[in-house]
Order: structure tokens, then C-alpha cells, then sequence
């Protein structure tokens, strides 16, 4: 089957019309979605969480007696999958003041008890449209000194599976230092997360600037930058210290979950604003796949069949085939720079961005695998940093280099239609302006003409010189320029010739305005002391009612023989002085 170019292009400017908008609508559904569980969400208990450090995780057991110790990090193997519901146990040293416990605990609900009277348990707000997990949690139980000695229970209820059950970091001291610690050792991770949203922010704003718009042409700043915004707040959020300081930690969850559905999207598109992606079949249809599962995810959710958490999977799926897009298409337009011996700087620093972000990603999958990390995101967003960083200055460098092409071609313009001594437009610009009105390009329906002439310039070239003949020429389209000009586009059409087009409406009263106003300042310039010539312009004026080729060139002879009628008078009007 043999598919024309016109097919491909077609393909490929369709494709672009579909997935963007199936893009914002999913993404448009996820804010749906918060804006749900907000106005929804009710709070259910009242936790007082009050205010002393040491690492507990190893002194809990399966048991009231103490005899069989628990790993929490195989806790899932413990559970009663029929029951959902685990109980480990801790006895409480001699205290000298109050004291914390403060635990991690991710896709659980616990309850922390002291002889069956319950001091804590997971306090969230709840909303039909969450996820069925609280998430990422940090828990925090206060103890008093009449507590010592007590043996503490605490009740883990599993959400999804055994897979999932996560009680980790169990702390037990002073609740202000905990959380101080906590914060500084992921202080570098809070900076870069930050980094990358304050990047993404500003792509998106240069992507909204006009110069950048006419120099690119497309949208790529914009899905960078809002690529990059997302990695950001997710890696912000993995970094597990936002939970301290928001009341409603759910929520938290929810859009971390939601952002590893939606960021690969941007990233595809793009790709395909910097090499067209959409050019190949495959990539058009995994698009089309991808904004569907998006569009999916926000249907399950808001319906309650399944929530986010659970269709996580194919995220990860569409973030590794963008990544291996991404390196494919990298590679091979480098590998054809190099073969056309062009320069390679910007696939140089794409691939270097590429090596970094792999490089991480595959320490953090090695890391994952031997352990469940408190935070998903340690490495990955170092590499993802780097990439985003990669991706934009190479960018960047492309826009220097259209922008620099592009003001050379400007140059190159401005030389081409206009008139090098006086700065109006040329006869080429009048000619291309004339055809574009008769071609019916602007949807003018009339068209003023006004044809003028300077009077005596051979004879001022003659008996003063060229430098005076131009002072002459300068001045003459000054005074066109600031006349008629005013309502209309002035051109220089030959040594001594002038013209003004006029579209605006109505045309016999914006040229009898002109006409006032150009007898008024050759007035003027006339008494200007020192001046060795008259200035005297002849003018015509011609109204084209209908806008086609011969009614235009019609209007133009009539116009023309005006201003000679115009300028033999003038010149009648000397030789009777």
C-alpha cells in the first residue's frame, strides 16, 4: 500500500488535532477529579497531634509476650488476606516527659491502641472520589509519662493486597526533632523538585512570548515545560515531607497518582513538535492510546469501577515507550547529522540528557527492587533534572538559530521592499500589494489611489546637486507620509513618483483629511529659512469601487491622469507668478 505525502501530512495534522484535545480533556477531567474530592470530602476524627529519637522498627512483635519478632519489611507476609487486618505489638520504655511515635505507612489504615483504649488511628478526610489507599502516610501517636511501661498494639488494615502493606521508619522520641530531621535529609531533594517546577514555569511562559511563537512555530516549550512542572510536584511529593504539613495527606496520594498517568503525554507531543513523531503510524496510534487510557483513568475513577492506584501499570508502560521513542529518535537523527556532516551540538546534549535520565531510572529500579524506599523519586529526579535541562537548552539553541535566520531573512526583506532613502515601501512592495488586492487576498471591498509627483527635481539635481535633489525627495515623502499616509500605505514608485493606497472607510473623506493636512505642511516646508528650492506636489485621487484586476488597473490610469492634470496647473500657476 502506498501512502502519498499529502495522506502522510494529512495523517499527521489530524492526529494532532485529536490527541491534544483528548489530552487537555483527560487532564481537565484529573482537575475535575481534586475539585470533586474537595467540595466532597468530609473530615472524620479529630486527631490532636502534639508534641522528644530513636529507631524502633526492630523492637515490634507478632505477639503480646515479646517471643516472635517482626520484619517489617516482609509485613505482607503476615496478614490475614481473609480478614485484612494485622496486629503487632511494642512495649513502651520508662519515659521522663510526653513522646511521639512517628511511623510511615503507605496503601494501610492502622490504629495505634494501649489496653484495648485506642489512641490513634489514621485520620484522613473521605470523598467518593478518592482513591480506596490513603496513601503515603506519616503517623504521628502521642504517649504520656503515666503510659511507660504499657504494651502498645498496633492494628494494620490492608487496602489492596499483601503486596502493598508498608509500616516503616517507626520513631520514637521527641516529634519536632523527627520531623527536623526528616525535612533536612531530604532537603536537596525538595531543591531539585523545586528547580524542575520553576523550570517548567518558565519554558511555559517563554513558549507564551510573541517572538518565540513567530520564530518556532509550535507549541514544544509549552509541552516541555509542562512535562517538566509535573515531574516536579510528583517528585516534590515523593519526597514524603509535603505530608507533614498538609491536613488532608489523602489528597497528596491522589495526585501523585494522577500525574504518573498524565506526564508522559506531553512528553510525546513534544516529540513531536521537535521531529514529528506523528509522521509514523505506530507512535500516532500509541498516542491515540495513551490520551484514551488518560481519558479511562478519569472515567474509572469518578465512577468508583477502579480507582487510579490501580490502573498505575499502564503508566509505566507509557512513560518507558516514550523514553524508548524519545532515544530512537534521537539516535537516528543524530546518526543522519553525522553521515550529512552537520552540526551535532543540540543531539550531543539531547543524548547526554537521555544517558542521564536512563542512568537513573535503572539505579532507582535496582534500589526499588531490594527494597520498598520511602522515596520513589531519590535518583530519578537528578536524572530527570538533567534531562529536562538537555532538552530545553537544545531547544533553545534552535530557537537562537531560527531566530538568527530569521532576522537575517528580515534584513534581507526590509531591503527587498523598501525604498533605501526615503524608508517607504519600493515599487516591488506596491506591485506584490496591487496583485494581492486584485487576487482578492485581503477582502477589501474599495480601494483609494493617490498618485503624486514631485515638481523640478531634474532641474534642483541639475543646478544644486544629487544631495539636494535627495534632501528634496526625503522631505516630499516625509510630508506624503504624515498626510495621507495617515490613513493609507505610502510607496515610492519611481525617482520623482509617489503612491497611496487606502482601504479605510470612507475613502473621499479620509483623502479630502490627507489633502488638508498635505496642504498644509508643503506650507510650511516652503517657509523653512534657508531652503534653495520650492517643494511643489502634484496630486491625483481615484476611488475603485470594485475590486477586481481591470477595475484596479482602471482606477490607477484615472488616478495618474489626475495628478498630471494636477501638476500641470501647479506648474500653469508658476509661470503666471
Amino acid at each position: 500500500m502506498i501512502v502519498e505525502v499529502g495522506d502522510m501530512n494529512r495523517w499527521e495534522a489530524l492526529s494532532r488535532k485529536i490527541i491534544i484535545p483528548m489530552y487537555v480533556l483527560g487532564l481537565s477531567g484529573m482537575l475535575v477529579i481534586v475539585i470533586a474530592v474537595l467540595m466532597t470530602r468530609q473530615y472524620d476524627t479529630g486527631l490532636h497531634r502534639d508534641d522528644s529519637y530513636m529507631n524502633i522498627s526492630g523492637s515490634w512483635t507478632l505477639d503480646r509476650e515479646g517471643t516472635k519478632p517482626v520484619d517489617l519489611n516482609q509485613l505482607g507476609e503476615y496478614m490475614d488476606e481473609e480478614t485484612g487486618v494485622l496486629s503487632i505489638y511494642y512495649r513502651l520504655p520508662q519515659m521522663d516527659e510526653a513522646t511521639s511515635l512517628v511511623y510511615r505507612t503507605k496503601d494501610v489504615y492502622t490504629k495505634v491502641l494501649i489496653d484495648d483504649r485506642m489512641l490513634y488511628e489514621t485520620d484522613v478526610y473521605t470523598s467518593g472520589f478518592y482513591n480506596r489507599s490513603p496513601g503515603n502516610l506519616w503517623n504521628i501517636t502521642k504517649f504520656h509519662m503515666q503510659d511507660a511501661g504499657a504494651l502498645v498494639e498496633m492494628q494494620v488494615y490492608m487496602v489492596y493486597d499483601t503486596n502493598a502493606v508498608t509500616v516503616d521508619f517507626l520513631l520514637f522520641g521527641d516529634k519536632t526533632s523527627i520531623i527536623l530531621t526528616l525535612c533536612r535529609e531530604k532537603l536537596f531533594g525538595i531543591t531539585v523538585s523545586m528547580l524542575m517546577i520553576i523550570i517548567g514555569l518558565v519554558l511555559i511562559a517563554i513558549d507564551m512570548m510573541p517572538a518565540y511563537r513567530q520564530t518556532r512555530k509550535n507549541h514544544g516549550m509549552i509541552w516541555l515545560g509542562l512535562y517538566s512542572a509535573l515531574i516536579g510536584v510528583w517528585s516534590l511529593i515523593e519526597t514524603n515531607v509535603m505530608q507533614f504539613f498538609s491536613l488532608d495527606m489523602r489528597i497528596l496520594q491522589l495526585i501523585d497518582n494522577m500525574i504518573m498517568i498524565l506526564d508522559s503525554l506531553p512528553l510525546l507531543l513534544y516529540l513531536d513538535c521537535e521531529y514529528r513523531i506523528f509522521k509514523n503510524w505506530f507512535m500516532r496510534v500509541f498516542c491515540y492510546a495513551d490520551a484514551a487510557y488518560i481519558l479511562l483513568a478519569v472515567f474509572l475513577q469518578l465512577t468508583g469501577i477502579n480507582d487510579l492506584h490501580g490502573i498505575l501499570p499502564g503508566s509505566m508502560l507509557a512513560l518507558v515507550v516514550s523514553c524508548v521513542a524519545l532515544l530512537v529518535w534521537v539516535v537516528v537523527n543524530f546518526m543522519d547529522m553525522v553521515k550529512k556532516h552537520q552540526p551535532i551540538l543540540n543531539y550531543v546534549i539531547q543524548l547526554s540528557g537521555l544517558c542521564s535520565l536512563w542512568i537513573s531510572a535503572l539505579c532507582e529500579m535496582v534500589r526499588y527492587s531490594q527494597a520498598d524506599h520511602m522515596d520513589r523519586a531519590e535518583y530519578l529526579r537528578v536524572g530527570m533534572l538533567v534531562f529536562v535541562v538537555c532538552l530545553a537548552v537544545s531547544s533553545q539553541l534552535e530557537t537562537y538559530r531560527l531566530l538568527e535566520n530569521g532576522l537575517k531573512f528580515d534584513i534581507i526583506s526590509t531591503l527587498a521592499y523598501s525604498d533605501g532613502l526615503t524608508g517607504l515601501g519600493n515599487r516591488t512592495a506596491y506591485l506584490e500589494q496591487i496583485e494581492a488586492y486584485a487576487g482578492g487576498e485581503t477582502g477589501i471591498s474599495q480601494l483609494g489611489i493617490v498618485f503624486l509627483d514631485v515638481n523640478n527635481l531634474k532641474r534642483v539635481n541639475d543646478n544644486q546637486g544629487h544631495e539636494k535633489g535627495d534632501e528634496l525627495i526625503t522631505v516630499a515623502a516625509k510630508i506624503i507620509a504624515d498626510s495621507f499616509g495617515k490613513n493609507g500605505k505610502p510607496y515610492r514608485i519611481g525617482g520623482d513618483e509617489f503612491c497611496v493606497l487606502m482601504t479605510e472607510m470612507p475613502l473621499q473623506e479620509k483623502y479630502e483629511q490627507g489633502l488638508m493636512e498635505f496642504q498644509r505642511l508643503i506650507k510650511e516646508a516652503n517657509r523653512v529659512k534657508g531652503r534653495t528650492y520650492e517643494i511643489q506636489i502634484a496630486n491625483g485621487f481615484c476611488i475603485c469601487d470594485t475590486i477586481t484586476k481591470e477595475k484596479i488597473e482602471e482606477a490607477i490610469m484615472e488616478a495618474d491622469s489626475a495628478m498630471y492634470a494636477n501638476k500641470s496647473f501647479l506648474k500653469g500657476k508658476v509661470r503666471a507668478v
